[in-house]
């Protein structure tokens, strides 16, 4: 009985089996994204304006999205790539608009492939004793809350349309050390995030991924062009660049990153992996 019982899960494992190749192929420089087009939210930050640069130098449709057309014209200019980025207006505030914002932006290049959220703001008066309702707030509802429903909109949308897409979202090191802010608890929430929602979109073939910078050089934390890029707060003793975070950011969206998945990369010169303060 026993060898019948064997038998039988070995034909029903034959029966259940698929043929499956791989979908990565080597393409050539400059085409890594051709055919693809990505939804860059917060694309007018340092980190964000770095992606989208990075991902149209791959040959891919970028839509910059800023919560103010002056900061999303600036990002256009910087990109300099008229035929291939275009940008948007989106007001994170404004939660009931997520949907329609979506599909304008599906309609200037006829569809979503990629979608990177990089939105965010620091805590400001960050002392524990001293915090506000008001403030605590303000970080959670751009940090965590438009994170999470811009997601469910974008990925309702490649869900519903078959699309085989790529979610990553730009979080942050903070959210891998001990944390009592609501920048940190916002990060640490987002990293949670990556490794729900990849397992939830796996189903769909949607890949979804962070990277969890460290302190980058961007003027969100004051640091403009021509200042020092020196630091103690990790063993590099220097900050991070922008351009260091799209290149990874690129692997993790393009063909050569599927089966890459709910992974939080790192990229922090060691802080919050083995330099954890």
């Amino acid at each position: 009985m026993a060898d019948l019982r064997k038998l039988a899960r070995n034909i029903a494992s034959f029966i259940k089996i698929k043929n499956v190749v791989p979908v990565y192929e080597t393409r050539e420089k400059g085409t890594e994204f051709s055919g693809k087009a990505a939804l860059v939210i917060g694309g007018t930050g340092g980190i964000g304006t770095s992606i989208c640069q990075k991902l149209a130098e791959g040959g891919c449709s970028v839509i910059v999205s800023g919560s103010r057309k002056e900061s999303v014209d600036k990002a256009l200019s910087e990109i300099q790539n008229e035929d291939r980025v275009k940008g948007l207006v989106l007001n994170l505030k404004e939660y009931d608009s997520y949907k329609q914002k979506v599909q304008e932006a599906v309609s200037i290049f006829g569809k979503i492939d990629i979608l990177v959220f990089c939105a965010g703001v620091h805590t400001e008066h960050v002392d524990f004793w001293n915090m506000t309702q008001q403030e605590y707030s303000r970080v959670m509802d751009i940090n965590l809350k438009s994170e999470y429903f811009i997601c469910q909109a974008v990925a309702s949308y490649m869900r519903d349309n078959k699309i085989k897409g790529h979610i990553l979202l730009i979080t942050s090191t903070r959210g891998l050390e001990p944390a009592y802010s609501p920048y940190g608890l916002s990060k640490w929430g987002s990293n949670g995030f990556v490794k729900g929602l990849a397992e939830l979109l796996a189903g769909y073939g949607i890949t979804v991924n962070g990277i969890a910078p460290g302190s980058t050089a961007t003027p969100l934390i004051g640091i403009d062009e021509g200042k020092t890029i020196w630091t103690s707060e990790n063993k590099e003793e220097r900050y991070v660049m922008p351009l260091e975070v799209a290149e990874v950011a690129a692997v993790l969206v393009s063909d050569a990153g599927r089966m890459i998945n709910g992974n939080v990369v790192a990229v922090s010169g060691g802080r919050g992996t083995f330099d954890i303060r």
